[in-house]
């Protein structure tokens, strides 16, 4: 039997789905009939996780394989407490957030034994506040303390967040990928189960080029870390997303007419292939968010149909000729 086309792709559908309860009910019955092999799912950390769990039951197919990612909690915990995250030189701040990961760890087993197998194949974290406010020590400590933990099978993964470069805004500003590199191998050589993930629109935002995400994924991977990446747009241009260099999940551009309004993302097929072809991840993800906002069931779901098909479509490429994938063709914006 051939494969569906996105079998091993996931879908960050939190960052597309509607707010209201029935029609978001309606949205992830209809990401159901996608074909993909699971979500990326956010950590609520505020939320018990019996309710995670039971909102888990309630919208999501059983089958679906959780890549759950941390970053919505560390962004609103750095709203009210600069110096959070995991790479805290204050000891509190840094407890905080290995609290909140922690509630990764609970939901990852409460979802392994109400299933009878591993649901969550990854946990996202990240190396926030950053340098100003943080140490690689500390991040290295951290990492150890959690990879040490019963995660149900879930591999600790630290997603790279565009690093402060200076004379730039960052999105996001925390560790540099080679720093995070480092730390993740001082783990991993205790033969932790640890890696890396990468989101490309991050990337993009950080070296200010498509290039750039085809960079990191080759130096994670020759580092022999890579496990996943997140295929998220950006642009170099305001759009309805937001300023230039936003991290707003911009969808891909392509002919589809769902993806007419994101004509101006940096990532196409030849962009999305060659970051593949580069890194060779394990686990390969879409995340991506709408416009309008106010976007109806159906245009949500042609907009996830539209960008899983230049996934597959990139795969496919990669799959065809690995090194021409890396080298796209003559005109690809890169």
């Amino acid at each position: 039997m051939t494969p569906h086309p996105l079998t091993g792709v996931l879908l960050g559908a939190y960052a597309m789905a509607p707010a209201e309860p029935e029609h978001a009910r309606r949205f992830y019955a209809g990401v159901a009939e996608l074909g993909v092999d699971g979500l990326e799912l956010p950590l609520r950390a505020d939320m018990p996780v019996d309710e995670q769990a039971a909102w888990e039951a309630t919208h999501l197919d059983p089958s679906w394989d959780l890549l759950v990612t941390c970053i919505p909690t560390v962004m609103g915990r750095l709203k009210d407490l600069p110096g959070y995250g995991l790479s805290s030189t204050d000891e509190a701040a840094r407890a905080r957030a290995l609290d909140d990961v922690a509630q990764a760890r609970d939901l990852a087993l409460r979802l392994a034994d109400q299933h009878g197998r591993r649901r969550v194949v990854g946990i996202q974290v990240h190396s926030a506040p950053g340098p100003d406010a943080g140490s690689r020590e500390a991040l290295t400590r951290s990492l150890a303390e959690i990879a040490s933990w019963d995660l149900a099978g879930a591999e600790l993964l630290v997603e790279h967040c565009d690093a402060r470069v200076p004379g730039q805004a960052a999105a996001k500003g925390f560790w540099s990928l080679e720093d995070e590199i480092a730390a993740v191998r001082a783990v991993a050589d205790a033969d932790a189960p640890i890696g890396l993930s990468l989101n490309w629109g991050r990337s993009a935002i950080e070296g200010r080029s498509a290039q750039t995400p085809v960079e990191h994924a080759r130096a994670a991977r020759e580092a022999g870390l890579l496990r996943a990446v997140v295929l998220s747009g950006a642009s170099d241009v305001d759009t309805a997303w937001g300023p230039a260099w936003g991290d707003a999940h911009i969808a891909p551009r392509g002919g589809h007419d769902a993806l007419a309004a994101s004509a101006a993302s940096l990532l196409g097929v030849e962009q999305a292939a060659a970051t593949l072809a580069a890194g060779e991840p394990e686990i390969v993800a879409v995340k991506i968010s709408v416009r309008p906002a106010d976007a109806d069931v159906a245009t949500r779901l042609a907009v996830a149909r539209a960008a899983l098909e230049q996934v597959a479509e990139a795969r496919a490429r990669v799959a065809r000729d690995p090194g021409a994938a890396i080298t796209p063709a003559a005109g690809a914006s890169m």
